[in-house]
């Protein structure tokens, strides 16, 4: 016969093995993601706060920035294998170039590039501003980004020469080389602009609020969506008309994300996450506990991530439903990534670089 004290710990034990392995409801009625589905493989802390998206290099490591002025080099395994400390905030997210190497800005206003395992090659100091943008390359090796006072930069590599579209206000927007190789970044002027690859203004198209971190992001050879701080997710096309407009109840920080079947998936300030039909109509929506910042990303196996200011990872089928959530160390302000071994990686506010390992979430689909 079992007695009253071992049964007890039986059921305490058989509880515990629920929680831990199984998807388990919160007070809020969301399945909470067990370890049978993410597993954290390490975490390191910055010193302060990562508003930088991390990269993957072509060699599966991982960069990023913070604002205690390092830029920071890890391996898969979350391993740090190098930093290198610079004069100013690192806000800006690093970007792979076709050479191999890796560029990042910094408030000191030198862009540094390194090779993937965080070598520092050179730094240069283009004598624009601050760095604000992530930068993106162009075939003719000009480099774009944007900065807090003279506007979008065309940076050529090679000779060191500027072409410069100066612009008033900061350019806040995330360049980003769409639609048959149309140049489209955002400012904080409340416009959108176009050029070609050799730095000619195409168009510009004009919202009532600020693109800041915002990516276009192609829909087809001539449409591109982009979130704006009036609070609209726009489809314009590259002659700079206005296709539709979706109206949230907050600011659009983040970048949208086109899926396969082209739908389109974006958070805003007013806490929820939308998705779109490939029309702009409303699909599906769900709501955080606080407000969407950093923009969605797509697993290999279809499943969508987004991160909230709520401290957690939500997981979505594509067709909407959710998943599961995950509890993070802190605010996601920054945009994950997923490495080639299934590794998830995601940065806080409050200075953590978490790796997890997401095991398959096909279970849980429709």
């Amino acid at each position: 016969m079992i007695k009253r004290n071992q049964f007890s710990s039986f059921v305490i034990i058989s509880i515990f093995l629920i929680i831990e392995f199984f998807p388990h409801k919160c007070l809020s009625g969301e399945p909470i993601l067990s370890t049978e589905y993410i597993e954290v493989i390490n975490t390191f802390k910055t010193e302060k706060a990562i508003f930088s998206s991390p990269i993957a290099t072509y060699n599966n490591n991982v960069v990023v920035g913070s604002h205690d002025k390092n830029i920071y080099f890890f391996n898969s395994n979350g391993i740090l294998i190098g930093k290198h400390e610079t004069d100013g905030w690192v806000h800006a997210s690093p970007s792979m170039l076709s050479d191999s190497s890796v560029a990042i800005g910094s408030y000191d206003g030198y862009i540094y590039f390194f090779n993937q395992d965080g070598q520092l090659k050179k730094k240069i100091r283009p004598d624009c501003g601050s760095m604000f943008t992530s930068i993106i390359e162009l075939s003719s090796r000009l480099l774009v980004f944007g900065t807090n006072k003279k506007g979008v930069i065309f940076f050529n590599r090679e000779d060191s020469t500027t072409k410069i579209h100066p612009i008033k206000r900061w350019v806040h927007g995330t360049p980003n080389l769409i639609c048959n190789n149309k140049v489209v970044i955002g400012s904080n002027d409340k416009n959108v602009y176009i050029f070609d690859e050799d730095a000619k203004l195409l168009s510009k198209i004009k919202t009532n609020g600020w693109i800041m971190h915002s990516a276009a992001v192609s829909l087809d050879t001539n449409k591109f969506a982009v979130g704006s701080y009036d609070k609209n997710l726009y489809i314009f096309n590259t002659e700079g008309n206005k296709v539709s407009s979706f109206k949230t109840k907050g600011r659009i920080h983040g970048t949208p994300l086109k899926l396969k079947d082209s739908k389109i998936v974006f958070g805003s300030f007013d806490n929820f996450i939308y998705f779109l039909k490939p029309d702009g109509s409303l699909l599906n929506k769900h709501k955080t506990r606080k407000k969407i910042v950093s923009s969605p990303i797509c697993l290999a196996d279809g499943t969508i991530v987004v991160g909230s200011y709520d401290k957690h990872l939500y997981f979505f089928s594509p067709k909407g439903k959710l998943l599961g959530k995950y509890k993070t160390k802190g605010k996601i302000f920054a945009t994950p990534i997923t490495l080639g071994n299934n590794t998830l990686v995601v940065c806080t506010t409050n200075g953590y670089v978490e790796f997890l390992k997401i095991n398959s979430l096909l279970t849980l689909r429709d």
